[in-house]
């Protein structure tokens, strides 16, 4: 029982409702139908009887009858009354033995019709003249069924025929109702109809049946699905057919989803990440064991609002608003987060809208990295490159303080000797000692550099102006080559530091060329990381890769006069302006810097 499926009970009802009563109609109807014919031909069968008793019973033509008895010359009346009481004789035999049928005989030549009884005047209507003319025309018998609105007549017309003529018709009729037709034909009636409503009602009571136990089943797959929503481990009881199977399937269903969320949940425990999971209202669904380390947020929170847990000043907050009403996703924030204890955090904010397939928001998913410990660490790693290049900073300005003291130390020893400087002597100790003022402004630059004043410049007018003043002091032997884009957006930048950068990358270009050659500058629009690029090429001798790693390092230089001051210096500058810088060479070909700025 338990797989007869309510499609397959249903089914059947509908069978039993709909087809079962119209096939049982279509019975009914045809045991009527065959009911109805047979009692008819019962009928006809007993007027044929009864007809064929009355002309065997008339053994005389009713013509010889009249001549015999001497009525030829009488009236038509005396005629009438004489035939009436010899045929009504006969007429009342078969009476007798047929009491349920009205027989008679019409005589056509004195167009006169007996029934038994002392009636000879013209008692027959138009419809039984015109069927015993028919009758007579085609010389052979003739049925007629009148329904229930004419009384429910079944006729038999049979022509009287003597001496090969055609007399008169013989008519035997019956009223139906007389004979109880139409209460048979109402019993059957009543039987059939009585089968059918039984049908009915039998498929009425089982489909209230079924539709009952099914509202229970339902209601019962309800229940269990609110019970699903509290605690997918559980599983709802065994259901028969269909709601069986779409049990268990909700059954599987919860298993799976609550494995998956095991895995979910085991993942987000071993992600060295803080994720919470709000919805589209800002109501909390899920945050990992990290993030209620990182936001002192209490045990079992899913369900209250976000800013509940967190103070309203927080601009978690104020991001978290933006993400869900605009949509707008936020990646990479530095956020100094203090949850009331002693020291504060430093986090890696992203904050990202959930959007179904369709687009839909669903919410939004906050992503926090603590990088406290890596910033301490990475901050210890920078105090040890910086004595480390404190180290190097001093043995390079020893070095090369070293050269221009010891020249001088030099002329000033041949001075006591010879007790007078000459001109080259003191020509050579002015240069040495400018050469000092150099070194030691580059020196203070690069460990003091001045503060960045960024407001926005272009670029571009930038370049023309120091292109314009290289190509007057180094007019001819340096082609100077600009490709400026002309879409290019305002830069943030220093124009005075920006204008160092720009110049110690060139001079260092043209120290790599000391025959002279090409030095190209490009600028272009990178939309994509919303920064703008700037390119110095050159077509130097080029840099071997195994000293690009120390290109930017303080006082490293491959030439013999060179401070290695200068791209150090402009490397701070940039970094300073939260840009990039990097550099490609080739040895024998060139080498090519290039700066990203932020637009």
């Amino acid at each position: 029982m338990h797989r007869f499926f309510y499609g397959n009970r249903i089914l059947f009802l509908v069978t039993l409702l709909l087809v079962l009563p119209v096939f049982l109609t279509v019975y009914m109807m045809h045991i009527i139908k065959n009911s109805e014919l047979s009692l008819l031909e019962h009928q006809k069968a007993k007027l044929n009887q009864a007809a064929y008793l009355l002309d065997q019973n008339l053994t005389v033509s009713l013509d010889d009858y009249l001549v015999n008895n001497g009525l030829e010359g009488k009236s038509r009346q005396e005629k009438i009354i004489a035939l009436g009481n010899f045929v009504n004789e006969k007429i009342n035999s078969v009476k007798r033995e047929y009491p349920e049928v009205h027989i008679g005989l019409y005589y056509a030549p004195l167009h006169v019709f007996f029934d038994g009884t002392s009636r000879f005047d013209e008692n027959f209507s138009l419809r039984r003249k015109k069927a015993f003319e028919d009758t007579m025309a085609h010389r052979k018998s003739m049925v007629q069924n009148l329904g229930p609105e004419e009384g429910g007549i079944i006729e038999i017309y049979r022509p009287f025929t003597r001496n090969g003529k055609v007399e008169g018709v013989i008519r035997s009729a019956e009223y139906l109702s007389e004979v109880g037709y139409y209460g048979k034909r109402r019993h059957i009636e009543m039987i059939a109809y009585s089968a059918i409503a039984v049908v009915v009602l039998t498929g009425f009571g089982g489909a209230i049946y079924i539709f009952r136990d099914l509202v229970m089943q339902v209601r019962f797959i309800r229940q269990g699905l609110k019970t699903l929503e509290e605690d997918l481990t559980k599983t709802m009881p065994e259901a028969h057919g269909e709601l069986g199977e779409i049990v268990e399937g909700i059954n599987g269903f919860a298993r799976r989803i609550a494995e998956l969320n095991l895995y979910t949940e085991t993942m987000l425990a071993v992600i060295d990440e803080a994720i919470v999971v709000v919805n589209a209202g800002g109501k909390v669904v899920l945050a990992n064991n990290l993030a209620r380390e990182l936001f002192a947020l209490p045990e079992g929170i899913k369900g209250p609002m976000i800013n509940e847990l967190f103070p309203k000043n927080s601009p978690l907050i104020d991001y978290l608003q933006r993400t869900l009403k605009e949509e707008k996703a936020f990646r990479d924030l530095m956020l100094n987060w203090n949850n009331g204890q002693k020291n504060s955090r430093q986090l890696l904010l992203s904050i990202l809208p959930l959007k179904t397939a369709s687009g839909q928001l669903l919410g939004a998913v906050i992503n926090c990295r603590d990088l406290t410990e890596r910033m301490r660490l990475e901050e210890k790693v920078r105090r040890q490159e910086r004595l480390a290049a404190l180290g190097k900073l001093v043995t390079g300005v020893a070095h090369e303080i070293r050269n221009p003291l010891t020249s001088i130390s030099c002329y000033i020893q041949h001075w006591l000797q010879n007790n007078q400087p000459n001109a080259q002597a003191l020509a050579t100790i002015q240069r040495e000692i400018a050469r000092l003022d150099y070194i030691v402004e580059q020196l203070l630059y690069f460990t003091k550099p001045a503060e960045a004043r960024l407001v926005q410049r272009d670029l571009n007018v930038l370049i023309r102006e120091l292109t314009e003043f290289f190509r007057e002091m180094h007019h001819g032997k340096y082609n100077l080559l600009l490709d400026l884009s002309t879409d290019l957006p305002p830069v943030w930048m220093d124009a005075e530091q920006m204008e160092r950068v720009v110049v110690n990358i060139i001079f260092n270009a043209i120290q790599a060329m000391p025959e002279g050659g090409t030095i190209s500058i490009t600028t272009a629009y990178l939309p994509d990381r919303h920064q703008v690029a700037m390119t110095i090429a050159d077509t130097g001798c080029g840099i071997p890769k195994e000293n690009l790693a120390h290109l930017f390092d303080p006082f490293y230089s491959t030439r013999p006069k060179g401070t290695g001051l200068g791209l150090a210096i402009a490397y701070e500058i940039v970094q300073a302006h939260g840009g990039q810088i990097e550099v490609e060479s080739e040895v024998g070909k060139g080498t090519r810097f290039t700066v990203y700025l932020r637009a």
